[in-house]
């Protein structure tokens, strides 16, 4: 019963002109107007999109080459320190001296490190650690005699951290850490190095350069300029190990942490995301859609994620569509009133003229539409008075022209049959073939009988499935057969040379896919010639597991607009590229490659490029 109703209301004739006006209007006018919108969105949303991703991508290759030029800085710095005498001769005397020169070490140290530090502003502090883990530092926020960023460590971590980079012969970067000061907590990153005297090769211990967490967030998310709330495009960037530590990030809270610790939040997102649940820590990233990409920083177990709000980016786009959707929406209702309105006054007129084709059906000839009105209405009403008049004289000659139509049909069919029969049979081809070349053999003509062989092993291989793979060395011994017969043809005017690696003589190509080339450089190539050409076919294993194939010749080369013309498909008659290029795009797709380089007087050189099958 369902199923019959919807049959009925999908029977497009059985409505009246205004519901079919109506459906004609949706469907000639509502639904392109829905597609070209959705597409044209669809597309905005896709090209920018494609400019968000190159965006963000230069975006994070500043921040990379800002935060490898500072960690260089420090590195620098770090050496700078490490090999000078006057920082090495105060560190030996902070390791051996006795109480008093430790003390006045400790003070020339520290004065030793101010234009260290003071160099960079956002280096916090500069920090000597010796085998006991003894510290003398400079610290610009400190100036007590308690080293907030070295003994925040327990015993512990500061073994580890020394050891870490006493086995260290090059930087070692240490993660952020916290540090409790007056003014509030602090972070910061650290560089360290280890320290020796280079004349006496004795290890005097390590440095420690600390800077400021700030400094690294500010590279990560430079301050946006913005002419409105609405233009602001919302792009943040911070930075993790690949232990998943958060290095800097714009909430102090999570710097430290690490993001595999929120998978265990309670929440089913922050357990399937737990980068997603991080980012949404950033209040203008909120409910919103986000892009996110990554790059590692060289030299450093750092990478910098960026992330993109695309609410923010599509918002011009958006406030288009719901414009341009209302607008659509006000001009459809326009629309369908109008049609309404318009159709009101034709549905008597369609009415009398329903009923009179309704009697028509029915066999009653003598029906007439009378119409009182002179429009198009009543055109066709004269028309269908005349044409029903007209039924009976039409209907004998529709059975007249049934009878001419079958007698051609008849006639045709004869023609196909005997089509059929005038074909010839292949192995009557073959065995023709064969019996010639016995009496070429009886008459000692051999060469006319390699001919034949020849010619009849190439028909034999070119008429069966041409969409096969075959090996290549079957399609080369086919090629020389081929080859061989031309080079009778034109009196030996030209030499085969096959560069071909023998691993691949096993892998598959399709077959007769060279068979144009080799016949485009004999016909063309060699044109005018009489001797000294050489035609040239080389096989070789390219990277990515593809095979390249070239078909050269020392001919006649091809004219510079012609060979433009031949590389954009413009010319006709160049069937036999033509006919390779499609068979290469119909059977590889976009991983064939065909080019073509000629030179005019000096040859030309077809190199394709297809997938390799073994």
């Amino acid at each position: 019963m369902i199923w019959r109703k919807v049959r009925e209301a999908a029977n497009f004739r059985r409505y009246s002109l205004r519901v079919k006006l109506l459906i004609m209007f949706v469907i000639l006018s509502i639904l392109p107007i829905a597609l070209i919108q959705t597409i044209s969105y669809n597309l905005s949303r896709y090209y920018l999109e494609k400019k968000i991703n190159m965006l963000t991508d230069i975006n994070l290759f500043h921040i990379e080459t800002s935060i490898e030029s500072n960690i260089s800085s420090y590195e620098e710095t770090a050496y700078r320190i490490a090999v000078d005498n006057s920082v090495i001769h105060d560190m030996e005397m902070f390791n051996t001296g006795n109480d008093f020169e430790k003390a006045a070490s400790i003070s020339k140290i520290r004065d030793d490190f101010v234009s260290y530090a003071l160099a960079r502003d956002e280096i916090r502090a500069i920090t000597f650690v010796n085998e006991e883990l003894k510290s003398a530092f400079y610290d610009k926020r400190n100036n007590s005699a308690y080293n907030s960023l070295w003994d925040c460590f327990d015993i512990a971590e500061k073994r580890k951290i020394y050891s870490k980079i006493m086995e260290s012969n090059s930087i070692v970067i240490l993660p952020t850490s916290s540090i409790f000061t007056p003014a509030g907590k602090e972070f910061a990153f650290h560089i360290g190095l280890r320290v020796r005297n280079l004349k006496t090769r004795e290890e005097l211990g390590i440095i420690i350069l600390s800077v400021d967490e700030r400094h690294l967030e500010s590279i990560c998310n430079i301050e946006q300029s913005q002419t409105g709330s609405n233009n602001k495009v919302n792009i943040y960037s911070f930075v993790i190990d690949n232990n998943g530590k958060i290095i800097s990030f714009q909430d102090e809270r999570y710097i430290g942490t690490y993001i595999q610790e929120y998978m265990y939040q309670g929440s089913r997102y922050a357990k399937i995301n737990p980068l997603g649940f991080i980012i949404r820590q950033i209040p203008q990233l909120v409910g919103k859609n986000v892009i996110i990409n990554d790059t590692p920083i060289k030299g450093t177990d750092w990478r910098v994620i960026t992330i993109v709000d695309k609410d923010s980016m599509f918002y011009e786009v958006n406030i288009l569509r719901d414009v341009t959707l209302a607008i659509s929406i006000l001009v459809i209702l326009i629309s369908v009133t109008l049609i309404i309105l318009f159709t009101n006054r034709f549905h008597e007129s369609v009415q009398c003229i329903v009923n009179g084709m309704k009697a028509a059906k029915k066999g009653d000839f003598g029906v007439r539409i009378m119409l009182a009105t002179q429009d198009e209405l009543a055109f066709i009403g004269n028309e269908f008075n005349e044409m029903v008049a007209r039924i009976n004289k039409l209907v004998i000659d529709i059975k007249q022209k049934s009878v001419y139509i079958y007698e051609i049909s008849n006639k045709r069919r004869e023609a196909e049959l005997k089509a059929l029969v005038a074909q010839v049979n292949p192995h009557f081809l073959y065995n023709t073939l064969d019996c010639i070349n016995w009496m070429a053999l009886r008459k000692e003509e051999y060469e006319i009988s390699n001919m034949l062989s020849n010619l009849a092993q190439i028909l034999r291989y070119s008429i069966g499935n041409v969409n096969k793979q075959v090996e290549i060395n079957n399609e080369i011994e086919w090629l020389k057969k081929y080859i061989y017969l031309q080079q009778v043809r034109f009196n030996n005017s030209f030499v085969l040379t096959l560069d071909i690696d023998e691993a691949l003589l096993e892998c598959k190509i399709y077959k007769l896919l060279l068979q144009p080339l080799v016949e485009n450089a004999i016909i063309h190539g060699f044109k005018g010639f009489d001797s000294g050409r050489e035609l040239y076919i080389g096989m070789e294993r390219q990277p990515e597991n593809k095979l390249r194939i070239t078909v050269g010749d020392n001919g006649a080369g091809i004219p510079q607009d012609k060979l433009e013309q031949i590389l954009k498909q413009e010319l006709e008659d160049n069937i036999g590229i033509s006919n390779v290029w499609n068979r290469l795009k119909i059977y590889y797709g976009e991983e064939a490659g065909l080019d073509v380089m000629s030179e005019e007087g000096k040859g030309t050189r077809v190199i394709l490029t297809i997938p390799l099958v073994n």
